[in-house]
């Protein structure tokens, strides 16, 4: 994932986010994290608050399914992203992949809309 997971965890709003995924048991942190990504993707109004812990829980999720990673110093502070690697349902892997998906293109219809100025 490169410089995207160290981005996305550094986040202040990740930070706290992260911190209370570490407080639950690993049957509660599969479900806030499913839960984040769900709202994101499902709710018509999202905060950029949400959309930021969307995209936590979406890179969470990524990791678990085998991703590659660069964040190690936050694995080892938030043991659970190293512990949990091969959890999270097809449900989660599906959501996390919208949230993914909806930020890349978010991206790139901004790169669009939004040309670079003329030299």
């Amino acid at each position: 994932m490169g410089a995207w997971d160290d981005a996305i965890f550094s986040e202040e709003v990740n930070v706290d986010f992260l911190d209370e995924l570490a407080n639950l048991d690993e049957e509660d942190v599969l479900e806030a994290v499913e839960d984040a990504c769900t709202v994101a993707v499902k709710q018509d109004s999202v905060s950029d608050d949400e959309v930021k812990n969307a995209l936590c829980a979406a890179t969470i999720a990524a990791i678990w399914a085998g991703a590659p990673f660069s964040a190690g110093e936050v694995a080892d502070t938030y043991t659970f992203i190293r512990e949990m690697r091969g959890s999270g349902s097809d449900q989660l892997r599906e959501v996390a992949l919208d949230v993914l998906e909806m930020r890349m293109w978010t991206k790139t219809w901004m790169c669009i809309l939004r040309p670079s100025p003329s030299p």
